[in-house]
């Protein structure tokens, strides 16, 4: 990555985050993540991540600004750390559902057990070892997708595994296989040995509302041979989180208690449909739970599926919002001093698309593919929503303060961006 020498006071890492503690024996440990700067390598897609089971984290929602961060879900963080938030895209499968499809009560309310009948059949517990031997590995949840024993988890529940072993809802236990996983989407498709089996029946998360009730279906602190079930309400929808370099967006915030081994298990509406793959719970705070959207996560799976990760648009930048920058940080970039506003590139990956188009780090991004940048958020989402091989035109104020046209063809990433 092509980047000027900065000391410890001029912030441009993408974050400033993570200590992990680990967990006796299971291998599980905790996330504490404090979002820094945002200086992210652009991709339409999420940043690079390794997650833990369970993520304990801080949660932002869209902010334009360091002085509208440093607030986290959960309060106010004791340190008042700056928390911005990049964001990204996407949307998923199990068109062959063998579940039925449960009515709701004639008080139109969750009907937990019909709803549990239904769906428990098709949720199972995955326990991971690792390289580690007796120390390393952990446990999980997932779910069927298909009745030859495609299976929907985390990927961060079989991170670094060299054994899966999945246990059914009749206590059976059979080997998994992984068969790919995109760690910046935290989702994975496993492979067991079966036919006829029960498959989840998949909803749609656009029809979610908040007040919704729902049903997260987990193997929670791995505790028996059963799954613990949780009921509550859909809090939030579009929320945001950045764990461990990777921002997994679009998530569904619910009430519905997510525990310990939850990851990876499914959130159930009360017609039994899964709108979503419980991922994370928030740090320093009762009742608040994330799942990736099922919507989002549907083209993902479909392309793990085929053994395949997906690919995603990417323009190679690192770039920050300039009025985080104090002017020895401008004149480290060598930024034109009349410009007062606007998306700064701070460094360019050296064999990305950017860097080959003649981009300068310390020229302001105003314009992309004839679209208004103003923040950085705005450029994410401009990359996210284009193609791979595509020629944009980018609009620059270069460094002495004349306006410059770009064109640049987008190169991708797969899973993992940078």
């Amino acid at each position: 990555m092509t980047m000027p020498d900065t000391n410890d006071s001029q912030s441009t890492d993408i974050l400033n985050f993570v200590e992990r503690e680990a967990a006796p024996r299971n291998g599980r440990f905790f996330i504490g993540a404090a979002i820094g700067a945002v200086v992210g390598a652009l991709v339409a897609g999420l940043i690079v991540l390794s997650l833990g089971d369970p993520q304990r984290i801080y949660v932002t929602e869209k902010m334009n600004s360091a002085e509208e961060v440093g607030r986290a879900v959960a309060g106010v963080l004791d340190d008042q750390i700056p928390l911005t938030t990049v964001a990204v895209d996407a949307e998923m499968v199990s068109e062959t559902a063998t579940t039925p499809e449960v009515e709701k009560t004639s008080a139109d309310r969750l009907d937990v057990k019909a709803v549990l009948a239904a769906v428990a059949p098709t949720v199972v517990q995955i326990e991971v070892s690792s390289e580690d031997g007796i120390f390393g590995g952990g446990q999980g949840t997932g779910f069927i997708i298909s009745a030859d024993g495609q299976v929907v988890t985390n990927a961060h529940v079989v991170e670094d595994a060299v054994s899966i072993n999945v246990m059914l809802s009749d206590g059976t236990v059979r080997t998994a296989e992984l068969v790919q996983q995109d760690p910046t989407r935290d989702l994975a498709v496993l492979k067991i040995e079966g036919e006829d089996l029960p498959a989840a029946r998949l909803g749609r998360s656009a029809e979610v509302e908040v007040g919704d009730e729902v049903l997260a279906i987990g193997n929670a602190l791995g505790l028996g041979d059963t799954p613990s079930v949780t009921t509550g309400i859909i809090s939030a929808l579009d929320r945001e989180l950045q764990l461990s370099g990777n921002r997994l967006t679009r998530l569904i915030q619910t009430d519905a208690a997510i525990n310990p081994g939850n990851s990876g298990g499914p959130l159930v509406n009360a017609k039994g449909e899964v709108i979503g793959v419980n991922t994370a719970i928030a740090g320093n705070a009762e009742g608040i739970g994330f799942a990736i959207s099922i919507d989002h996560a549907r083209p993902v799976i479909e392309t793990l599926q085929t053994g395949e990760v997906p690919k995603r648009p990417l323009l190679g930048v690192n770039i920050i919002d300039i009025e985080m920058l104090d002017d020895t940080s401008r004149d480290q970039y060598n930024i034109y001093e009349d410009v007062e506003e606007g998306i700064v590139i701070v460094a360019l990956t050296e064999d990305g698309a950017a860097n080959a188009a003649g981009l300068q780090i310390g020229e302001v991004v105003i314009r992309f593919d004839g679209q208004e940048i103003e923040t950085v958020q705005d450029l994410v989402d401009a990359v996210r929503d284009s193609e791979i091989g595509r020629t944009v035109r980018v609009e620059v104020i270069s460094n002495d303060g004349s306006i410059r046209k770009v064109d640049v063809e987008l190169g991708f990433t797969e899973g993992a961006g940078g």
